[in-house]
């Protein structure tokens, strides 16, 4: 089983997730002007909404890693929801200044909308749920010590600790062996038939 590492999964989640908020927010910003301008052209349009699937593909592995996915989900979640209550509660000059910190330095484009609106909220809250339920269940797993066989087979190694057996005893307690039928030497005489009478030397049967 590989260690978790959830703390170092929050730092990771929460810097991939800032990291994709301000590169989505400047794809989405291109892929609205479409709408605004009444752009047809694909070769417009693809490019941004394939940095889109690269960002959501790049996230999706990295929540699914064993090792840090817990800790990778609940930072994301934790900065979604953090921006998208901000943006609600804060002051409207303060969210403006706020949003300017997803922008990339020397952009013409503004944030994207979903800053502004709240919507990262219903992606935050989720992604922070479940990954505060996996980070726990981790947690358990964890500190729940595992048999030597168990840890055997998922470590790859042999375990130096005696097997013991299927049926209980005590360490080093030879197994039962059923007991084996009596067999008769071959280098002994057989005996002699009973109620039969002995022979002589020269006597016919």
């Amino acid at each position: 089983m590989t260690k978790p590492l959830p703390a170092l999964g929050l730092v990771i989640g929460v810097i991939a997730t800032y990291v994709a908020v301000g590169a989505s927010s400047y794809a989405t910003t291109r892929l609205t002007r479409r709408l605004q301008m009444f752009r047809d052209d694909p070769g417009q349009t693809l490019p941004w909404l394939a940095l889109l699937v690269v960002i959501a593909v790049v996230l999706g592995l990295l929540m699914m890693a064993p090792a840090i996915g817990a800790g990778v989900t609940t930072g994301s979640g934790l900065l979604l929801t953090a921006v998208g209550l901000a943006a609600m509660l804060l002051p409207v000059r303060q969210t403006i200044d706020l949003m300017k910190l997803f922008e990339f330095p020397g952009s013409r484009y503004g944030s994207s909308y979903l800053l502004f609106d709240g919507s990262v909220i219903l992606f935050g809250i989720p992604l922070l749920l479940v990954g505060i339920r996996r980070w726990t269940q981790e947690s358990k797993l964890a500190r729940t010590p595992m048999p030597p066989g168990l840890a055997q087979g998922s470590s790859g190694y042999q375990s130096t600790y005696p097997q013991t057996q299927q049926w209980g005893g005590y360490p080093g307690q030879q197994p039962y062996q059923p007991p084996q039928p009596y067999r008769q030497p071959q280098d002994q005489p057989q005996s002699q038939p009973q109620n039969q009478p002995p022979q002589y030397p020269g006597q016919q049967q």
